[in-house]
C-alpha cells in the first residue's frame, strides 16, 4: 500500500510542476491564467507569448513530466504496472489541478501522452488519427481533443486481447492496460467540459440564426 502512496505522491508533484506558469511569466511577464483562455498549458502558452518556442517548451516539458513520473516510478517498484500506472494517472491529476497554482492547471494531453508513451507508444499515433479526423469534422481544438480522447478508451475496449498486447509493453495485463487508459482520458476529459459547453453554445447559436436567415428569405 505504501508503494501505491509513494508512486502517487511521485506522480502528483512532478506532474504538478507549472510548466506554462513559469515560461510564460518569463516570456512576457503574463500570468497565463488570466490570459488568453486562461488555460495553463501548450497552446494558450504560445497565443499569449506568440512564441513557437515556448509553445513547445510547453509541450515537450509537460510531457517530459508524465514520461519521467511513470519510469522513475518504475525504477522504485521493480516495474510494477499497476504503481506505474498510478503514479501516471497521478502526474495528470497534478498537471491538471497543481497545488502551487490553487488546483488550476492545464487538460493534460501533453502529460497524458508521456505517460501513454512509456507503456504503448503507438497509441498516440491512434489518438492523432481521431484528432486529425474529428478536427476534420468540428473545426476546433479543444472539442476534437475531447473526441479523441473519449473514442480512445473505446477502441481498446472493442480491440482484440492479442493486438492491445502487441502494441503495450511485454507482461502488461491488456485489462489494466484499457482501465488505465480510460481512468487517464477520463480526467483530461473533466478539463474539456467547460470549452466543449462553449464549443456546443456557439454552434447552438449559430445553427438558430442560420434558420431564422433561412426563414427569412424563404419569406422574402
Amino acid at each position: 500500500m505504501f508503494s501505491f502512496v509513494l508512486a502517487g505522491l511521485l506522480g502528483y508533484i512532478l506532474g504538478s510542476l507549472p510548466t506554462a506558469f513559469l515560461l510564460v511569466r518569463w516570456k512576457s511577464r503574463l500570468d497565463v491564467r488570466t490570459a488568453g483562455s486562461g488555460n495553463v498549458g501548450t497552446l494558450n502558452s504560445y497565443q499569449v507569448t506568440g512564441s513557437i518556442l515556448v509553445g513547445g517548451a510547453v509541450l515537450a516539458v509537460d510531457a517530459a513530466k508524465g514520461l519521467a513520473a511513470v519510469l522513475l516510478s518504475g525504477l522504485l517498484t521493480d516495474h510494477d504496472f499497476a504503481r506505474q500506472a498510478c503514479a501516471g494517472a497521478s502526474a495528470i491529476l497534478g498537471h491538471n489541478f497543481p497545488v502551487w497554482l490553487r488546483f488550476r492547471g492545464g487538460r493534460g494531453l501533453a502529460t497524458a501522452a508521456g505517460v501513454v508513451s512509456v507503456f504503448a507508444w503507438p497509441l498516440i499515433l491512434v489518438w492523432g488519427v481521431l484528432w486529425s479526423l474529428a478536427y476534420a469534422i468540428l473545426r476546433e481544438v479543444n472539442p476534437a481533443n475531447a473526441a479523441a480522447s473519449f473514442v480512445l478508451p473505446l477502441l481498446l475496449v472493442s480491440a482484440p486481447v492479442w493486438l492491445i498486447a502487441r502494441v503495450t509493453v511485454a507482461g502488461i495485463p491488456p485489462g489494466e492496460f484499457t482501465s488505465f487508459v480510460a481512468l487517464s482520458m477520463i480526467i483530461v476529459l473533466v478539463k474539456h467540459w467547460e470549452p466543449v459547453r462553449a464549443y456546443t453554445g456557439r454552434k447552438r447559436e449559430s445553427d438558430s440564426r442560420a434558420q431564422e436567415t433561412g426563414r427569412g428569405t424563404h419569406n422574402e
